[in-house]
């Protein structure tokens, strides 16, 4: 620690105090800023460390040990002191150290109020101190003359010579008695003169009585320079409570007005949160509206589906029996189909016949042409005819198998004509019903088409609906994430007020200790 030393002094003026608060172990619990300002070091680098981290190696060991002998039993100590800078410099205070205590009197910390040092005192110190530390103890420190005692014994001896002059001098008694007189009465003053001494010397050693800072403070060892110290003592006790004062009401006044800037601060956001509020209930109130007209449109769509329904249905029916109508045409057309097939078939059958009834009477033309002939060569002759004859009635039975075969084809084919006919007359009346059922369908589904147009209006509506109530939703979800994040801030603000109020009672409520401990 000795390499970083050096000679330079660091001053601070009159009106500046340097406040520091330790634990019982002499750990720094708090620091004010002109402390930081004064040893180098910032308030972090300060607290928690041991308050000895600014002590400088030239302050000897027995006034520290004369410090702690007071503070422990409760009593406050003042004296010079000389520490050192961050960087090596060092700085003299005068320290008034003083135990604070709890209201059972028990010490919960020490406070260590310092202010600027007479230049005499600290000659005295840096003179005494380097002898301390040298292991010199001057006499000076050791006995404490009471000079008024000396007085009153001087006075006391010139009253018995003034006496013994009057009794057993031959000296004229106008000469000895007026010093005799002087004597008495001197010695009495001095008396009641000394007894009122002594009583301000008791108070003043109640006060604070310390040898070795009634030296430094007085400059002399007698009995005068402890109603000094403690007339110093007095003064620094004042000086350390308007210091402390001094330095809570600087605080007080930081925290107040941190406290004013969050409450105005809460105050401009809670405005801005009554707007956004408003904001939410237009927004609540147009969205109110446009769900209740989208209650009314999904009412009307809801009518217009059902009845879409309805008539889908009757659709959907009608256009059954028209399946089955057509699909009974079908099978109609179909039978009609295999009557004229056949019908086809007969007829070619009868063509057929008719054919071999043409070949037949070709023939038998041509026999009776040739029976003809033979009839005329041969007269008479009867066996050519009637071989002609013979072949004519195979023929005639022939065409007569034949024409049978005709009537009976012709009667199948006339019933099978009536039957398509019957038919026919069926898929007529089949397609005359499915015509109109088709008709019917297709004002149905014209009418289904009318109702879905109403539906697909009434969705469009809807959707309108839908988006401008998503406008609003949106619009109301950002001024109620407005509020909440107003909220939260609000929430914070409260906090820190509420911690600043709590640090500004505590501060207060340890100002009014401190008061009432230095109060007589």
């Amino acid at each position: 620690m000795k390499s970083n030393i050096s000679s330079k002094e660091q001053l601070f003026g009159k009106s500046e105090v340097l406040l520091s608060t330790t634990d019982l172990k002499g750990h720094i619990k708090y620091v004010n800023p002109e402390f930081c300002a004064i040893a180098g070091y910032t308030n972090e680098e300060l607290k928690g460390q041991p308050h000895n981290i600014v002590r400088h190696p030239e302050m000897p060991k027995l006034a520290f040990k004369d410090l702690w002998s007071f503070v422990q039993q409760g009593k406050s100590w003042m004296g010079p002191v000389k520490n050192r800078c961050k960087n090596g410099d060092y700085y003299w205070v005068n320290a008034y150290v003083t135990p604070i205590k709890d209201e059972s009197g028990k010490n919960i910390e020490y406070q260590s109020i310092r202010t600027k040092l007479d230049t005499h005192v600290q000659k005295r110190a840096d003179d005494l101190y380097a002898k301390l530390n040298k292991g010199e103890t001057p006499v000076r420190i050791k006995y404490q003359i009471d000079q008024t005692l000396w007085f009153q014994s001087v006075l006391f001896l010139f009253t018995l010579a003034s006496l013994a002059l009057t009794v057993f001098s031959e000296l004229n008694l106008l000469f000895t008695i007026p010093f005799l007189f002087i004597g008495i009465c001197s010695s009495v003053l001095s008396l009641r003169w000394r007894k009122k001494y002594q009583r301000v010397l008791t108070e003043a050693k109640d006060t604070f009585s310390n040898p070795l800072m009634s030296y430094l403070y007085s400059g002399n060892n007698d009995a005068i320079g402890t109603v000094q110290l403690a007339l110093a003592m007095r003064k620094a006790e004042i000086n350390a409570v308007v210091g402390r004062v001094t330095d809570v009401s600087i605080q007080v006044s930081k925290n107040a007005v941190a406290a004013s800037e969050q409450s105005e601060q809460v105050s401009q956001q809670l405005n801005v949160q009554k707007n956004e509020t408003e904001q939410v209930v237009t927004a609540m109130k147009e969205m109110s509206a446009t769900i209740q007209d989208l209650a009314r449109t999904i009412t009307d769509t809801a009518q217009s589906a059902k009845q879409g329904q309805d008539l889908t249905k009757s659709g959907q029916e009608t256009i059954i029996t028209s399946v089955n109508a057509i699909n009974t045409l079908s099978v109609q057309l179909t039978e009609v189909d295999s009557m004229i097939t056949k019908l086809s078939e007969g007829s070619k059958s009868i063509s057929t016949v008719l054919s071999e009834i043409s070949s037949i009477a070709d023939q038998t033309n041509l026999l009776a042409l040739n029976a003809a002939i033979e009839a005329a060569r041969a007269g008479e002759q009867g066996r050519g005819f009637a071989v002609v004859a013979e072949e004519v009635r195979a023929l005639a039975m022939r065409t007569q198998q034949s024409t049978e075969e005709i009537r009976n084809l012709l009667t199948k084919l006339q019933s099978d004509s009536d039957n398509a006919v019957v038919a026919m007359n069926k898929g007529s009346e089949l397609s005359a019903s499915c015509v109109s059922l088709s008709n019917e369908a297709g004002k149905a589904l014209n009418s289904i088409h009318n109702e879905v147009s109403l539906i697909s209006d009434a969705t469009a509506q809807i959707a309108t609906a839908i988006e401008e109530q998503s406008v609003v939703s949106e619009q109301a979800n950002q001024n109620i994430a407005r509020i909440n994040e107003i909220a939260i801030s609000c929430e914070e603000s409260s906090l820190e007020s509420s911690f600043l109020s709590s640090e500004l009672i505590d501060k207060l409520s340890a100002q009014e200790s401190l008061i009432i401990q230095f109060k007589c």
